[in-house]
């Protein structure tokens, strides 16, 4: 009888917050391996410490799916695989094909892909009555005689994305302007530009109207697990620009909220794996998706989560890959309140050279190299740091992201009060729901 393979964990394209998943699974004495394209993170709060990493795989390109299917094909020869983990976009129809192949819980590559496309799944959701809103690609709009919505349309892409490649436009001047000016930006993330290049596709979407928030989700074998909402800091100069999130997020319509993405999970098949669902919410009518995305949230969301919380976020995360049923007693307990904050440098700045963080904050990280250009603009590509801050009350939590933000030293001088650093907070920081997270069937 042959020897039983070891038993491995495998997380694809291992970045950011995913080393905090990493180093559970090595705590619990998995063969740890990383399929990476890029390089694995050295510096920062995320860097990999040694010896959490057992195998590193290089990925020439995700977008390979025969190369891809080969390193697949090695790790399944090799080891008996016990658990998957991503928050790559463009890593998860390949993470899928991995767990339906290991035989562990998963929606099917199938049904990931569809979610992945944006159109697909306005379509989807127009079949069972979840959404009021229209939506055609870009090909099919630039060939409209005359306007085809009533009001203005978001044109974004199908697959991925950035608020650099999302445009508000409400004629077909503006529409074949934006395509052009979309055409011409350059994503300096090489994996998700490379990710976004390979599916190219556009779709043009009527604009939800009111406030995008988005709600964070474990999903064991059919039971949706709602964890909370998440609200948004955006920049005064233009709200399509993110500058933070925080969390909990005490939204007056909470049970609508809810209950909404829990019917967008089963309308969409999504059925095993972390979710990230963005929605726009009116003062009244409907809540519409904005954006579904199969995967945790990026940025600093599993950092405040667990702060919220209390709890290292990263076990639940770490039994939902291996197949586990999480324990979620952890919602019961009444959560602090914790926010990532992203970072613009001044107006005028050509260059980072140094950065610091104050006191009582953490996780705080440069994402842009110290002594290259900066572009000189204030959008979503122009972050150039983040850092949580967590306290006790909503109230304090929003005085403390100001003092932060003021306080954070760049290039020598405190950020201060400049344009580039003004945002607009969430719209109910100041009230608490009696049920921060929720578990649906």
């Amino acid at each position: 009888m042959p020897n039983a393979k070891p038993p491995a964990f495998v997380l694809l394209e291992l970045l950011n917050h995913m080393v905090l998943v990493a180093r559970e699974a090595k705590r619990r004495g998995f063969h740890v391996i990383a399929l990476n394209q890029g390089p694995l993170l050295t510096e920062g709060p995320f860097a990999v410490p040694e010896g959490v990493v057992d195998e590193v795989v290089a990925v020439t390109t995700w977008t390979d799916t025969a190369e891809v299917g080969r390193l697949l094909d090695d790790v399944l020869d090799r080891y008996e695989v016990a658990g998957t983990y991503t928050a790559f976009e463009g890593a998860l129809r390949p993470e899928a094909v991995l767990r339906e192949r290991s035989g562990l819980p998963t929606s099917t590559a199938a049904t990931v892909t569809r979610v992945l496309d944006k159109a697909l799944v306005r379509g989807a959701l127009h079949a069972e009555g979840l959404t009021e809103l229209r939506s055609t690609t870009l090909d099919k709009a630039l060939t409209w005689d005359s306007w085809g919505f009533d009001g203005p349309a978001v044109l974004k892409p199908a697959n991925g994305t950035g608020s650099a490649l999302c445009h508000t436009v409400a004629s077909l001047d503006e529409l074949r302007s934006a395509a052009e000016e979309t055409a011409s930006v350059t994503v300096t993330n090489p994996l998700m530009s490379e990710y976004i290049q390979a599916h190219g596709a556009f779709v043009l979407e009527e604009r939800a109207e009111g406030e995008l928030v988005s709600v964070e989700s474990l999903v064991h074998e059919g039971e949706v697990h709602i964890v909370g909402i998440t609200g948004r800091y955006v920049s005064a100069l233009d709200p399509v620009v993110e500058l933070g999130v925080c969390f909990p997020y005490a939204h007056p319509r909470h049970t609508e909220i809810v209950d909404r993405v829990t019917a967008f999970h089963r309308a969409l098949g999504l059925t095993h794996g972390p979710t990230h669902v963005e929605v726009m919410v009116p003062e009244e009518g409907p809540v519409e998706l904005i954006d579904f995305n199969p995967r945790t949230a990026g940025v600093g969301a599993v950092v405040c989560i667990g702060n919220a919380y209390g709890t290292d976020y990263a076990v639940p995360l770490t039994d939902l890959a291996c197949g586990i049923r999480p324990d979620l007693a952890f919602l019961d307990r009444t959560p602090r309140n914790s926010a990532d904050l992203l970072l613009l440098p001044p107006p005028g700045a050509a260059v980072m050279t140094d950065l610091s963080f104050p006191d009582g904050t953490e996780y705080g990280r440069a994402t842009k190299p110290f002594g290259q250009p900066l572009s000189g603009r204030a959008d979503q590509l122009d972050v150039v740091a983040m850092v949580v801050v967590t306290a006790d009350s909503p109230e304090e939590l929003h005085r403390r992201t100001r003092e932060v933000r003021r306080t954070t030293v760049f290039n020598g001088e405190p950020l201060g009060d400049n344009p580039n650093n003004r945002v607009i907070a969430p719209r109910h920081r100041g009230t608490r729901t009696s049920t921060q997270g929720d578990n649906r069937a």
